[in-house]
């Protein structure tokens, strides 16, 4: 089974990364979707993949979701330290998510924010597959993509090429239907701007999660 490993440069650096990850509102960071998706929907089981620090899974807790947080990073141990009493941390990685899916839980939110870059395409579909599958009925999948980056960055962070047109190809045959597309700048890197699509359980899924 392939496995995203980038934790590399995020282990080096976490402690840099923390006060940078922590120099931002999280209401601002999900400005271009949460006002119209989020506060219409009553708080329920939340998972936050790719977590970091935990600013997010901390954010959506103080909103009253009750929070699974999924890092393979030892930000991770960071964010444990700084936890809301409502997230729960969970050592794990895409695509598979195997001890995520071995819990047999499904989510009405997941969110992947800075993430999906990490994996690699050979990857995407059974990692695609994989979440959709979390979806609880009427759930809603919030994946960034991140457009706009350099060589080295790259290289010391372990990213590939995204793109709206490859995401909303793999959700064709899943459970799910996109809802939204938003987009906003970057607050303080001219040559970034991130895309926002929103993706729902349609209700035709059955079963529990699987261990792919």
């Amino acid at each position: 089974m392939d496995r995203m490993d980038s934790t590399g440069y995020y282990d080096q650096n976490r402690d840099q990364l923390f006060r940078q990850y922590h120099g931002y509102d999280p209401a601002v960071v999900h400005r271009a979707w949460a006002p119209a998706h989020l506060c219409a929907r009553k708080p329920g089981f939340a998972c936050d993949i790719g977590a970091g620090t935990g600013r997010d899974a901390n954010w959506l807790a103080g909103q009253g979701w009750r929070v699974t947080a999924v890092e393979p990073s030892l930000l991770r141990e960071l964010g444990q330290e700084r936890s809301h009493a409502l997230v729960t941390w969970l050592e794990d990685s895409l695509p598979g998510l195997p001890r995520l899916c071995a819990l047999g839980r499904r989510f009405d939110l997941i969110l992947l924010r800075s993430v999906w870059m990490h994996v690699p395409p050979r990857c995407r579909e059974q990692a695609f597959r994989v979440l959709s599958g979390l979806l609880a009925p009427s759930g809603l999948l919030v994946i960034s993509l991140r457009h706009g980056s350099d060589e080295a960055e790259n290289r010391s962070r372990g990213f590939h090429p995204v793109s709206a047109g490859e995401l909303i190809d793999l959700a064709q045959g899943r459970a799910v239907t996109l809802r939204d597309q938003c987009d906003h700048a970057d607050r303080s890197r001219s040559h970034i701007h991130w895309q926002w699509l929103l993706f729902e359980e349609s209700g035709k899924g059955a079963g529990s999660p699987r261990i792919a």
